[in-house]
């Protein structure tokens, strides 16, 4: 990716919209399924996070997970987190 690519990147908001849409691979080799990942917890948009980073952090640099959102459009629980941060 070049710089202006990176810079079109959405942060993450935690809307859990990535899990809910695709597994990532580890949640996979865990068990969940591939739709619905099971590891998503929290009460709502925004404050969702995954159960087997929390529990393992150096997990983490294996997937992209809080790189950004590049699921922006029509994404409803984005919007609703967002709108918790103003």
């Amino acid at each position: 990716m070049d710089k202006r690519e990176l810079a079109a990147i959405k942060p993450c908001l935690r809307s859990g919209y990535c899990c809910k849409k695709a597994t990532c691979v580890l949640g996979l080799a865990h068990g969940a399924p591939s739709r619905g990942c099971t590891f998503l917890v929290g009460d709502s948009p925004g404050e969702y996070s995954c159960q087997l980073i929390n529990e393992n952090p150096e997990l983490g640099s294996y997937i992209a997970i809080n790189a950004g959102c590049s699921s922006t459009m029509f994404n409803v629980d984005r919007e609703i987190a967002k709108a918790k941060l103003t």
